[in-house]
């Protein structure tokens, strides 16, 4: 294996000039920097980072934020597509992840508070947006730096990426009225209230009010009662297309909609690209978030100057 030394032997150098000139250090030459990075590429030579680490007193590690469990699920295809493109940007970094996920904002708080303490993790990515939430709290009090994948709740000063979600509910809703003379579409969210709900939903409602519609909105239990869904449904008879939040929501509230109505195909719109749509027996189209490319620029923020506030990622319709 390839030391330092012998990078320095190599190149006729002292030990310390050498990890200067692979650290980029201004103070060597840029001519004897490039000579002394191009022969470390060449010999295959890999950084030991765990002394680097020691040296600097941070990971090269960043702390990938779940919510609760018991708000979500972590075998999400929406998560594991961000868990890919935060993946990839690191390794392009040479830095690697480390998940933190418990089933109550505790067990999240206390192994996020173990990453920063015993393994000097100092960067996080969080997958979620919440108001009052300890764990962000506990990032700030320690001026560690974290993006927020989801718009803050609030006027809060955090670095974020994300859709335009009100724009996105807006042209989802836009899309499906121009099927097939579609008048009452009917919207469905989660209890859970996320920010990207309630910015979908505000997109959904102000294209209702721009073609002088009433908008319907359908919260989904925590546990899908067949029940309360069918008898919301008994009372909205018209209901002739299904707008939701996630793919996850949509299979769902599908589930029970084809035992109630087994028989009426509707159109049915899902935020979120996913192959679990494929299950569902009707004429489904989705709005593209570019999940893996929200998990990229993430990074790209977490790495970024902290003057830089938010990235805005296109979605595909």
């Amino acid at each position: 294996m390839i030391t330092i030394k012998d990078i320095a032997r190599r190149a006729g150098v002292s030990v310390s000039t050498a990890s200067r000139a692979l650290n980029n250090n201004s103070r060597i030459s840029l001519k004897t920097r490039e000579r002394i990075q191009k022969l470390a590429k060449d010999l295959d030579y890999l950084p030991n980072y765990t002394a680097k680490n020691l040296t600097r007193g941070e990971a090269n590690v960043v702390g990938v934020i779940f919510p609760t469990v018991e708000s979500s699920s972590p075998e999400n295809p929406f998560y594991i597509d961000m868990l890919r493109g935060i993946n990839q940007s690191l390794v392009a970094r040479h830095y690697v992840l480390s998940i933190a996920i418990g089933s109550r904002v505790e067990e999240v708080l206390a192994n996020v508070t173990a990453m920063v303490q015993q393994a000097k993790v100092k960067r996080f990515v969080l997958l979620y947006t919440d108001e009052n939430d300890p764990v962000v709290d506990y990032l700030r009090r320690e001026n560690l730096d974290f993006v927020v994948i989801g718009q803050p709740v609030g006027d809060l000063p955090d670095r974020y990426v994300d859709n335009d979600n009100v724009q996105a509910g807006r042209d989802a809703t836009m899309a499906i009225l121009q099927n097939g003379g579609v008048r009452n579409p009917l919207f469905v969210e989660s209890e859970y209230e996320w920010q990207y709900e309630q910015n979908r939903r505000m997109g959904y409602e102000k294209a209702m009010a721009e073609v002088q519609l009433e908008p319907l909105v359908f919260r989904l239990p925590k546990r899908v009662s067949e029940t309360a869904v069918e008898v919301f449904l008994n009372q909205h008879q018209d209901v002739d297309a299904v707008i939701a939040t996630d793919d996850v929501g949509l299979l769902r509230f599908n589930r029970v909609w084809s035992k109630i109505r087994h028989t009426k195909k509707i159109p049915m719109m899902s935020f979120n690209k996913s192959e679990l749509l494929a299950l569902i027996d009707q004429d489904v189209r989705m709005v593209d978030m570019q999940p893996e490319m929200l998990g990229s620029r993430a990074v790209e923020l977490l790495f970024t100057d902290r003057n830089v506030q938010k990235l805005i990622v296109q979605y595909e319709l």
